[in-house]
């Protein structure tokens, strides 16, 4: 299950870097509507992340990857929901796709740091996942265990 667990990562990671370039392609596309430049983007966004991300938080706790590792394998899932809500954010700014106004301008250029931030904790769980795999256990080295507190007094 934990190389299960590998390969899922692995998937989330390339698909959200597909995610990154959907969003190019859409956006460079040539003579096409809005809409249709970013279909691939919407459809992986809405169909393909969501369902690697369960897969991710499933094989995570399947390979009894740890308790840290499953829930920050949970963090792909959340920022991709995210995304849509900063969607209904932007729309209750008041913008829309012929009219966009500062404010959901703002709001909406939240979505590609996002993006970005979701695609870093899918980096940190293939590291994990990769650890895992070759040694057992998804934290470094002396990470697997909080360190107790000590407390120096005076003489």
């Amino acid at each position: 299950m934990r190389k299960v667990f590998l390969v899922v990562a692995i998937l989330l990671i390339v698909d959200m870097a597909l995610q990154f370039y959907f969003a190019a392609l859409g956006v460079f596309a040539p003579g096409s509507t809005n809409e249709e430049q970013f279909a691939l983007h919407t459809a992986n966004g809405r169909i393909v992340l969501p369902v690697l991300c369960l897969l991710v938080i499933a094989a995570a706790a399947l390979a009894r990857a740890g308790g840290r590792t499953i829930g920050l394998s949970v963090a792909p899932l959340v920022l991709v929901v995210f995304q849509t809500i900063l969607f209904i954010l932007g729309g209750l700014t008041g913008t829309t796709e012929e009219a966009p106004t500062v404010a959901g301008s703002i709001v909406l250029g939240f979505h590609a740091l996002v993006g970005l931030s979701a695609f870093m904790v899918a980096y940190m769980l293939v590291q994990r996942a990769r650890r895992l795999v070759a040694t057992g256990s998804a934290m470094p080295v002396g990470d697997s265990e909080p360190k107790p507190v000590t407390t120096a007094t005076n003489g």
